[in-house]
């Protein structure tokens, strides 16, 4: 008989910027809110300290992690989440604290939240194992620290040496795994190159789609190529590349259409350079397009965010698209004003949804394509 899983509670610890607006603030939370609920969480309570009030061992304060000890116990908390990347000691030290009230507790930060949605949803070796690579250069130096707290520990005559040796060879074990797992993800790098290349060969030109995550980009994909792929209203509802071929009438030949893992404000590097070999498509195509909410209240951020990642991965501009996406959901979209704003992007409008704005991109294309 099946038994469902009990949906594990979370409570959200977020850092108070003087900075930002409380609107702004709220909007962090609600992305990081998201993210809990893509995992399969939801959230029970949530907590803020003011960023002047930090403590280097504890990331929020020892009173701030009374106030959350407080709230674990009758909220009755799984997991927290910091809505940061922060320090593997400063997470070691808020287990410490949050195992009183809870002994099973978890305490992740920002970047082990979207670990655990990766793996969650990653369906082929290739994403398991940039998932299993990005998961130990992630936890790799938590491993170490754990070594040094058990040499700290030992206290008594003859115990400080088995800890330096714990320490030694869980790093050497650590380093020896993730050389391997790095040589693997370069072999499948090395492959999904060569399968680019011969596609270059056989003379047909590569769209792909990239932007944030939850933008569309896998529904304008099923509307293009006439796919039914996975387009959940989820973040990182796409992990793999996924590469199909459509026919381009008024260009009079096929073309291949890609479509890319979304990305996501303050994506740690380590998960960029687990993922090249997925993003491979994106930076060898003669065509990039950045599908962009077009509804999003934040939509200028996360257009910045996504050009800051395809600047890292060495994309060049003058191949970059702006699509204006969901437009169905904007009836308010100042047209000539973003036209004129991003205009260095050759900016289009669409509705992936019910095909507003196709027929003008698909001439774009032939127009791009047939220079």
């Amino acid at each position: 008989m099946y038994t469902p899983q009990p949906i594990p509670r979370v409570m959200l610890i977020g850092l108070s910027d003087p900075m930002k607006s409380k609107e702004e603030m709220f909007l962090d939370f609600e992305e990081v809110e998201s993210l809990v609920n893509t995992y399969g969480g939801k959230v029970h309570a949530a907590l803020y300290q003011n960023m002047t009030r930090g403590d280097y061992s504890t990331f929020i304060g020892h009173g701030k992690v009374e106030e959350a000890v407080t709230a674990i116990s009758e909220n009755k908390i799984d997991i927290v989440v910091m809505n940061e990347a922060i320090k593997p000691s400063q997470l070691h030290a808020l287990f410490l604290a949050f195992h009183k009230a809870n002994p099973h507790i978890l305490v992740w930060d920002r970047v082990t939240l979207i670990l655990e949605i990766f793996s969650k949803h990653a369906k082929t070796a290739e994403a398991k194992l940039q998932i299993k690579f990005a998961k130990m250069r992630q936890m790799g130096p938590r491993i170490y620290g754990m070594g040094m707290e058990l040499s700290n520990q030992g206290g008594g005559i003859g115990t400080r040496g088995v800890g330096e040796t714990n320490t030694k060879l869980m790093l050497r074990h650590w380093k020896s795994e993730t050389a391997k797992v790095r040589k693997e993800l370069t072999e499948l790098s090395k492959r999904k190159k060569d399968q680019i290349d011969h596609r270059k060969h056989d003379g047909l030109p590569t769209i792909s789609l990239v932007g944030y995550t939850n933008a569309g980009k896998t529904t304008l994909f099923n509307r293009i190529t006439g796919s039914h792929d996975l387009a959940e209203d989820a973040l990182f509802a796409t992990l793999e590349s996924t590469v199909n071929r459509f026919y381009l009438k008024s260009l009079g030949h096929e073309v291949y259409l890609s479509d890319t893992i979304g990305f996501i404000k303050n994506l740690p590097p380590l998960l960029i350079d687990a993922f090249k070999s997925t993003l491979l498509e994106a930076v060898n195509a003669d065509i990039i397009l950045n599908v962009i909410d077009s509804s999003d209240s934040r939509v200028d951020e996360k257009i910045q965010t996504v050009q800051e990642i395809l600047n890292e991965l060495g994309i060049e501009r003058k191949n970059i698209v702006y699509v204006f996406n969901k437009i169905e959901k904007n009836e308010s979209v100042d047209i000539e004003k973003i036209k004129d704003q991003y205009r260095e992007f050759s900016p289009h409008f669409i509705s992936a949804k019910d095909g507003t704005g196709l027929d003008e991109l698909l001439s774009f294309f032939s127009a791009r394509l047939g220079k």
